[in-house]
């Protein structure tokens, strides 16, 4: 029965490195696109492959990309409680490569005034130096409340920046 527990990050690692060791060429290649793709490794923006732990690629040692949170004001628990809520969001839905980082735009739609909107996101990979606009829809879903309370706690002006760094 497959571990459904979180593992040790060196634990981990160890194992995806013993598996590496073991397997042929064409059998590598997909391990190393599924561990990128489940965030248990990360691709540099030279296209090489990472073990999550590391700061600088193994190959060009460049840093890894979309590390830091940037945000207008200094919202503590709220910031962390949104990088929970987008975690766990994202957990649910395994589909596709997890994000190094998601940004939030500001909106005017709401009659209270300005305020981080819940579409429209950009999603940050490591391998790329650019936000990719996402048409995700975080409506109903905890993900917006976070944003409503950081909004309601200080609400952003025209400039401001939320981008939320999601570490593995």
């Amino acid at each position: 029965m497959p571990r459904t527990l979180a593992q040790p990050a060196t634990e981990t690692i160890a194992v995806l490195a013993r598996l590496l060791e073991t397997t042929q060429p064409h059998e590598q290649t997909v391990m190393v696109e599924a561990a990128i793709t489940s965030g248990l490794m990360w691709r540099c923006t030279c296209r090489a492959a990472n073990a999550p732990d590391l700061g600088l690629c193994t190959a060009c040692g460049k840093a890894r990309l979309w590390t830091v949170d940037v945000a207008p004001g200094a919202y503590g628990a709220l910031l962390e409680d949104l990088r929970s809520e987008l975690r766990e969001w994202f957990q649910d839905r395994p589909s596709g490569p997890r994000p190094a980082a998601v940004s939030f735009r500001i909106t005017t739609q709401y009659e209270d005034g300005p305020a981080w909107a819940i579409t429209g996101t950009s999603f940050y990979f490591t391998d790329q130096p650019h936000g990719i606009r996402h048409d995700q829809d975080f409506s109903r879903t905890a993900v917006a409340d976070a944003l409503t309370e950081i909004s309601e706690y200080d609400p952003p002006q025209t400039g401001d920046i939320l981008r939320v760094a999601l570490p593995r």
